[in-house]
């Protein structure tokens, strides 16, 4: 009997144990494009304080990556840990990843093959050119439904990859405030006789940039005798040169050669830098914020001016903070941090009641 007891309480904890909830780290949708004529599908991620119940809607940053399948999952680990705790070195934000259906045809700008290195009589990528239907379907379909799906801030990044690193420089360079960021990744700049760099020598020296940041990576390329061809870093290279000669208008940006990755390696450590450099002095000091709290607001003064566009501290990260404030006995400092959380977040509930309880403590409630 105490064999069939101890059997069926071990039973029920392993079906306990296979109950739990899923991990979920986003969800998948489709949209119907009728300026591409056919299905499109993108994955969504949304940031922990996105659906809080404790502090009030916020809108928030929203990167797109092209070839989402990719990368997503890798992406949204890197934002998370970006995003975390009171040191952020970015903000939180929305992801979204595009799935590819034809990635050649979306992703190249013009109908231009090559020649296969294996054989000279064969062309690659014959289906390509389709890149400025995508880039329609980017900003009169998927941009507005996500911006009516979602509480968007109005700052977006668009992240590409090799080809997609040839779209992201095309709408650099054509279509320039659809994106405020751009991280180009070992970008396929050989593309066409090297058409962007020179569309570029013409477009950057006139362009206004302002608020403009731009993340480049190169990866190493090792060349061996099946494929001695030299054109893609030599491309890149070109690019970088072509920046600093040209230094466009009001354009922020920084290069970075990755000797230890390869084409196939470059997106995860890429990633992780061009997002620190895009919010670069996003990170506040906590000792010293909680010194002088006018710093957070200097800061984020600072952050906007560099970046072009508003910025404001989380609601969650001047929770903490004055949280802090009162563990360490500085309660004037932090009536003072949740006062600006009542004025930054007017309809938090949540910061009116912190600021309520500093107050009460200060007066020895």
């Amino acid at each position: 009997m105490k064999k069939i007891f101890f059997f069926m309480l071990y039973l029920c904890t392993a079906l306990s144990c296979l109950a739990q909830e899923p991990i979920t780290i986003g969800k998948k949708y489709t949209l119907s494009s009728s300026i591409l004529q056919e299905k499109r599908e993108f994955w969504v991620y949304l940031p922990p304080d996105y659906n809080h119940p404790d502090f009030a809607p916020a809108r928030y940053p929203v990167v797109y990556l092209l070839d989402g399948d990719a990368n997503f999952h890798s992406f949204t680990g890197l934002q998370e840990i970006l995003s975390k705790g009171p040191y952020a070195s970015i903000p939180q934000m929305i992801i979204v990843g595009i799935l590819n259906t034809d990635r050649t045809r979306d992703l190249t700008p013009t109908a231009s093959g090559r020649k296969a290195y294996y054989d000279k009589k064969s062309t690659l990528y014959q289906q390509s050119g389709g890149n400025s239907q995508f880039i329609a379907f980017l900003q009169q379909e998927l941009r507005p439904y996500i911006d009516s799906a979602y509480r968007t801030s109005g700052y977006n990044i668009l992240n590409g990859h090799s080809f997609g690193g040839l779209t992201a420089a095309n709408i650099l360079l054509h279509h320039t405030r659809l994106f405020n960021a751009y991280i180009i990744i070992d970008p396929s700049l050989w593309w066409d006789e090297q058409l962007m760099l020179r569309q570029g020598d013409s477009i950057l020296p006139k362009k206004n940039f302002s608020g403009t940041s731009i993340y480049v990576a190169m990866a190493h390329k090792e060349i061996v005798s099946q494929d001695t061809a030299t054109d893609h870093p030599t491309a890149i290279r070109a690019f970088e040169q072509q920046l600093q000669r040209i230094q466009p208008p009001g354009l922020r940006w920084k290069f970075r050669y990755y000797p230890e990755d390869d084409h196939g390696t470059v997106p995860l450590p890429a990633e992780f830098d061009g997002l620190k450099f895009i919010y670069s002095g996003h990170q506040v000091h906590v000792k010293q914020a909680t010194a002088d709290p006018s710093l957070i607001t200097r800061h984020y003064d600072t952050l906007s001016a560099r970046l072009g566009f508003p910025c404001k501290p989380a609601e969650h990260y001047l929770n903490w903070l004055g949280n802090y404030c009162i563990r360490i006995g500085k309660i004037d400092n932090a009536i003072t941090i949740f006062e600006m959380a009542v004025r930054y977040y007017p309809q938090s509930g949540h910061a009116r009641s912190s600021l309520s309880a500093a107050i009460s403590k200060r007066k020895g409630g």
